[in-house]
């Protein structure tokens, strides 16, 4: 690009040392397996979904889901970014986009699990533990070039797109040595693009539907109801109807030294043997450890890895119950003061996020 960016040292004392540039050959090689290793150097909150992706016109590098639910697409050059680089990343997105949603969900769930990457079993149960929407709210999809510079051409290019409305950036970064560390700086170029997003209250209202349907035919109406209604808690926030069930939405937050934002404690589904089904994610847990263990000396625990929702760093597992009548009626009251524990604590961590 451009401009040059220059880094100096500064002590506290008024001494300043100049930071020079690092070996540029050393800097290509570390950075796809730095940025697959930490995506929030990329976009603060990005989760990976695929690595080395097939497409129709190659291997896409890094594909990702922003902190707002979008498709990211990311093409990395080991050199300065070209034209070339421009036509690629549009040719990866462009095959992408025509894709069917469920077809461009067989595509992440197949190929993900690979180089590194966690697998995900059901992209549709991963997007809704993380996002209040449907699949398709990962379109329109973005599109973003990752390189060590980028010649005038393609920033002129970018700057054109992203005028006329397609979501392209370009993301720089410049390698340096510091204390026999390497130092990395990112730069990021791109118009702001407004997007409007469909509505999907329709699809919802379908699924809701369609779960209550079943619920009635298994003759469980009321016991359904009451679980429901004891988790609820006339809070607020959105209930995200699944073919089974329900995830309790909750206003996405941050742990300290988490990546990922964690939008929703736990999910309610029903089972076709007339149970029910209360899984409490990795995130609940962590807020509350103290009242989980206190639960757990009377509540049938069972704990399980997470297909679809992130860990924190304290807790690897899931914890989930299925209950009958008897068993809801018998652990009703822990349960509806756990879960009014984790709404409390959510609270709390989201005000501390803020400050």
């Amino acid at each position: 690009m451009a401009d040059e960016l220059r880094m100096w040292a500064l002590d506290g004392t008024g001494g300043v040392t100049p930071v020079p540039p690092t070996d540029r050959t050393r800097t290509e090689e570390l950075l796809e397996e730095t940025l697959a290793k930490e995506p929030g150097m990329l976009m603060p909150g990005l989760e990976l979904v695929g690595r080395q992706t097939p497409l129709a016109g190659g291997f896409l590098d890094l594909l990702g889901v922003d902190p707002e639910g979008r498709l990211v697409v990311f093409e990395l050059k080991r050199g300065t970014l070209t034209r070339e680089a421009i036509a690629q990343v549009i040719d990866y997105g462009s095959c992408l986009e025509a894709l069917t949603t469920s077809e461009l969900a067989s595509l992440i769930t197949n190929h993900s699990g690979k180089h590194g990457l966690d697998r995900i079993d059901d992209l549709e149960a991963w997007y809704s533990e993380r996002f209040p929407g449907e699949l398709d709210a990962l379109r329109p999809i973005r599109m973003a070039l990752v390189g060590l510079g980028a010649d005038d051409s393609a920033v002129r290019m970018v700057e054109f797109l992203a005028k006329q409305g397609t979501h392209i950036s370009l993301v720089t970064f410049d390698g340096y040595v510091y204390s026999g560390a390497t130092l990395l700086a990112r730069r990021m170029q791109a118009e702001p693009v407004a997007v409007i997003r469909p509505d999907r209250s329709g699809r919802r209202e379908e699924r809701r539907r369609a779960a209550s349907e079943l619920v009635a035919k298994m003759g469980i109406q009321d016991f359904w109801d009451d679980v429901i209604m004891g988790f609820d808690q006339n809070r607020p926030h959105p209930l995200h109807p699944l073919v089974d069930g329900f995830t309790f939405y909750r206003r996405g937050i941050r742990l300290p030294e988490h990546t990922p934002r964690f939008n929703a404690p736990l999910s309610v589904r029903f089972t076709d043997k007339g149970g029910i089904r209360i899984t409490f994610y990795p995130i609940a847990i962590h807020l509350c450890m103290a009242e989980f263990q206190e639960a757990e000396q009377s509540i049938p625990f069972q704990r399980e890895t997470p297909r679809n929702t992130p860990p924190t760093n304290k807790v690897k597992e899931q914890w989930f119950c299925i209950l009958d009548r008897d068993g809801w009626s018998t652990h009703k009251e822990t349960l509806t003061a756990l879960v009014s524990a984790v709404y409390t604590a959510w609270s709390e961590a989201g005000q501390s996020s803020e400050e």
